[in-house]
């Protein structure tokens, strides 16, 4: 029996959102944050940016997202007349919170602050069905494209001391670690470890990434990375 093929569109988060991405949180970590802080960060923080990773299934009745150019695809199908009829419906009348895209599967986010010169990871999670898959890995792809485009020059997070696996894909990627912060995590008291890459536009640095991009795409599938 055929699989349904599946790609992952990597685009903003939007308040529609929120929902699915407390889900995860919820799965993910014991100190949560509220959704009030991802609300506030979205409307009023001119320094936050938070992704989402969205699972697309061909064949799905809802509208896919536009294919990257160098895969090229058919166009999508075109709304129902009753489709677009309903859709206006809920942009005229509908919650603020609430968006067609909330609709979709979101199977992880990624929450990054710009600053001069430094783009920090403030948050990663993937849903819990879908570990295992390199979901993560593509948030941290997206993450650094996203701080490559705001021209920052270093990208920097903290990570549990426990958690080795994740510190090992983040030096894959090119972090060192660089300092502890002591007792940082709220839950447990457990230390942070800070890590940092060096300059992200440099050419040994571009050399890896890419590489690391390609060899994702190859092992993990299509994906396609939206900013806009």
């Amino acid at each position: 029996m055929q699989t349904t093929a599946v790609r992952y569109l990597v685009r903003p988060m939007d308040l529609g959102d929120i929902s699915q991405v407390m889900e995860i949180e919820e799965e993910s970590f014991l100190d949560m944050w509220p959704a009030t802080a991802f609300k506030r960060d979205i409307q009023h923080n001119p320094l936050a940016r938070y992704l989402v990773v969205v699972e697309q299934r061909e064949g799905a009745e809802e509208a896919m997202a536009p294919p990257a150019e160098h895969e090229p695809r058919g166009a999508p199908m075109p709304p129902t007349r009753l489709g677009s009829w309903l859709g206006e419906l809920k942009r005229l009348f509908g919650n603020e919170e609430e968006s067609e895209t909330s609709r979709e599967p979101i199977v992880g986010f990624v929450g990054v602050w710009l600053t001069l010169d430094e783009a920090h990871i403030v948050t990663i999670a993937v849903r819990e069905s879908h570990r295992g898959r390199g979901i993560g890995e593509l948030l941290l792809i997206a993450a650094i494209a996203l701080a490559t485009l705001n021209d920052q020059d270093v990208v920097t997070l903290e990570v549990r001391a426990s958690n080795q696996a994740a510190q090992a894909l983040y030096e894959k990627y090119g972090f060192r670690k660089v300092g502890i912060r002591h007792r940082y995590y709220s839950d447990n008291r457990e230390d942070a470890v800070i890590m940092t890459t060096d300059s992200i536009h440099s050419t040994p640095y571009q050399d890896l990434y890419q590489r690391l991009r390609q060899e994702h795409r190859e092992r993990c599938g299509y994906y396609e990375l939206n900013f806009h």
